[in-house]
């Protein structure tokens, strides 16, 4: 089952395919995939974008420590749910030459006091790429339970 963090307006979202339990030296993770949907604007009009990368490999205490700062956000009064308050790197992807950061914490480009930004940036030898889009507190507590389901005893 896929982990999918959406933007709270719907129109973007990060997807997380844990595929195959599998190890990497003495580390326990997931043969995955990493898909992105959004929009762009190009002045005028909206185009899709769409990125797939297959073959990457994430750790899963890496996966872990993402859910898990994710929970204890979630897990705050409702006055203490700002966005500047969700801030963190989450390297996901360790083998040589593959990257998966995702990053919440604020942008100088993007201009949202009410919902924290994530920015996702991959990587797979000369392919790289990056994308942002706000997210909010129901959207990461989807991704938060999709990403117990696929952890919890999985490795």
């Amino acid at each position: 089952m896929p982990a999918q963090l959406r933007s709270n307006d719907g129109e973007s979202a990060l997807t997380l395919g844990l595929e195959e339990p599998s190890s990497y030296a003495t580390d326990a993770g997931f043969e995955s995939s990493v898909f992105i949907a959004g929009q762009h604007w190009d002045g005028d009009h909206t185009h899709p974008v769409e990125l797939s990368i297959q073959g990457l490999w994430l750790r899963e205490a890496d996966l872990l420590e993402l859910r898990e700062t994710i929970r204890r956000w979630l897990a705050r009064p409702l006055h203490e749910l700002t966005p500047g308050s969700l801030i963190g790197d989450f390297q996901l992807a360790r083998l040589p030459g593959q990257t998966v950061l995702i990053r919440f914490g604020a942008r100088s480009d993007v201009d949202d006091k009410r919902n924290p930004i994530v920015t996702v940036a991959v990587a797979a030898r000369a392919f790289s790429g990056e994308f942002h889009f706000p997210t909010d507190q129901s959207c990461l507590d989807a991704f938060r339970r999709q990403l117990d389901s696929r952890l919890d005893g999985a490795c």
